[in-house]
């Protein structure tokens, strides 16, 4: 019988062996759209792609779509992608085998790594993939033409992005030194004027409030007291005045509050006295520099770009405020910066039990009269030190009662671990669980035999497809059938080797995590290292009263409730086998 002809196949799709067109690959469909691109009237849209690539896999049998990726407004030259990223990550797990894109710069402008995935990477992991406008597929493209041609629009491609880099940045440059304002938003007691967005015109309601703050720093007042005062006054903070007038729509902003940091931020930008300056974080992907904070005399600086909200004076007195503290915190550190210098085992993980923030670790020096210098260290909350205790209670603990606690609790849960552990591997070496477990060794055998079948017949099913014997619409039902009962006995044989490996005699659970609690088991000390491979969370409420979460809570609840199945000898372990 003749073979039908394909009038979908792509270049070079024919010239494949029998055994290839045979195979179906799970396929992901995988779109990008930078920026740049979706200021271009001309440009592909997100949606344009994924119709463009969906129709190629659906017109293709061989092609079955189970994942689609949308990287939007992201630039191609990074690959730290969100979406890009998952699908590495499924591709690494063995979930898909195929990639499908418009064309090679959605895979990415930036040459070499492109290239990477292209050549090392896509055909490590067993990946086909295909640049549908390109007329690239890795399967069946020639080394000879391919070759030169891929790394040649990979260079193109580069060079697009580099020159887009380019433009964007010398127009900034140029704007910046023009002293024209570029930020998304206004600084706080200013305004985008209606008739130039790049001019800054005075916030008349909020600007009071900047003037207020200076006056109040200028008096000795510390910015955990301005913050404190603000927010009692019930003044609202400068994210959620800019929520409160629309400015903007994240609702977390809703119940902002001043801070220390949101004050110093203020008392700091010489935008407040009519200077501009700008270029405070700086990137020029063309000349391959990355992100990074310039020195402030790399920075572009402009005076009297708009109208101030202090005066030059009262800047400059607060600035010289500022410097004296810093130049005595400095003098402090150094004076005794090695005296009973202490590591905070807990950062990070520490928070409050009232506002859910982190504590802050505080060092304290005391130096009596008789020349005797006195170190210890507190963990606090600084929301009350910022907010006032009418947001957050006030509380501090001691660093050393926070470790003996903290101490006491992990060797409680660590021997409790180990203890449940033994107990359920002894209870695994009984007669009836070798026999639950030989069970399972049955039905996993039986399961695997029912998946191979399934796969078989899929696989066939292409032949008769391409010899005629079935249509396209019988071919695709048959398939999805086929391919669905492979992939609920997969899950299901998954399962019993799940249940299959609990009832070995030295089972237990995470093999990493049982290696590290035995590593720590005789612990003498707390380490940070420790700390953190233990414990996930710490919560303090004040009054002495912590609550841990560890790391290994799953593993411990399912020791104890396999322990408790166990002994429930036959009523449980006929409910298993079910």
């Amino acid at each position: 019988m003749a073979r039908k002809s394909r009038k979908t196949a792509a270049p070079g799709e024919k010239a494949q062996g029998a055994a290839q067109e045979m195979k179906v690959y799970r396929t992901a469909a995988y779109a990008r759209l930078s920026v740049e691109d979706s200021k271009n009237p001309d440009c592909d849209t997100i949606e344009n792609q994924l119709s463009l690539v969906r129709d190629y896999i659906g017109s293709r049998p061989y092609l079955t779509q189970t994942a689609e990726y949308i990287d939007n407004g992201v630039s191609g030259t990074r690959f730290d992608r969100p979406e890009f990223t998952r699908m590495v990550n499924d591709m690494r797990a063995g979930e898909i085998d195929c990639i499908v894109v418009k064309d090679l710069s959605r895979l990415g402008r930036n040459y070499l790594e492109t290239g990477d995935y292209l050549e090392k990477i896509f055909p490590f992991f067993g990946i086909r993939f295909i640049a549908v406008t390109d007329g690239y597929d890795s399967t069946a493209s020639s080394a000879a033409d391919d070759g030169l041609i891929v790394p040649l629009k990979n260079l193109i491609n580069e060079a697009y992005a580099k020159d887009m880099s380019k433009k964007i940045s010398t127009a900034i440059d140029i704007k910046q030194r023009q002293g024209k304002f570029i930020g998304c938003r206004a600084p706080y007691g200013y305004r985008k004027s209606p008739e130039d967005k790049n001019q800054l015109i005075v916030d008349r309601e909020a600007s009071p409030i900047v003037a207020r703050i200076f006056e109040c720093k200028a008096a000795g007042m510390g910015n955990g007291a301005i913050a404190r005062m603000l927010n009692e006054e019930g003044i609202a903070s400068p994210m959620r005045y800019k929520y409160e007038k629309g400015l903007t729509k994240n609702k977390r902003y809703a119940d902002g509050l001043w801070n220390d940091s949101t004050i110093a931020a203020i008392i700091l930008n010489p935008v407040y006295i009519g200077d501009m300056e700008q270029g405070i974080q700086k990137e020029a992907m063309y000349m391959g520099i990355k992100k990074y904070k310039p020195q402030k005399s790399e920075r572009i600086y402009v005076a009297g770009t708009h109208e101030p909200i202090v005066s030059r004076e009262l800047y400059n007195r607060v600035q010289e405020l500022v410097e004296e503290r810093k130049q005595r915190i400095i003098a402090d550190r150094k004076k005794y910066g090695s005296v009973g210098k202490r590591e905070n085992k807990f950062s990070h993980i520490i928070f409050c039990g009232d506002c859910g923030g982190r504590l802050g670790f505080h060092r304290h020096v005391k130096k009596y009269p008789s020349g005797k210098i006195h170190v210890y260290y507190d963990y606090f909350c600084p929301n009350s030190e910022s907010y006032g205790e009418k947001f957050c209670k006030r509380k501090r603990i001691k660093m050393q009662e926070l470790e003996e606690a903290v101490g006491a609790a992990l060797r409680l849960h660590i021997n409790l671990f180990l203890d449940t552990k033994e107990v359920l591997q002894n209870l695994n070496r009984t007669a009836q669980a070798k026999q639950i477990q030989d069970g399972y060794r049955r039905q996993m055998a039986e399961t695997r035999n029912r998946m191979e079948r399934a796969q078989s017949m899929n696989s066939s099913l292409y032949s008769d497809y391409a010899d005629g014997l079935l249509n396209e619409r019988d071919y695709l039902f048959a398939k999805k059938k086929y391919v669905k009962e492979a992939e609920e006995l997969a899950q299901k044989l998954s399962e019993l080797a799940a249940m299959q490996e609990t009832y070995e005699a030295e089972y237990a659970g995470d093999t990493g995590m049982a290696e590290t609690i035995g590593r720590y088991a005789d612990f003498q000390e707390l380490s940070p290292e420790m700390v953190h491979a233990l414990i996930r969370k710490i919560v303090f409420f004040g009054e002495g009263r912590i609550e841990i979460g560890y790391t290994f809570a799953d593993e411990m609840k399912e020791f104890v409730e396999l322990a408790e199945c166990r002994k429930g000898e036959v009523l449980c372990t006929k409910e298993e086998t079910v």
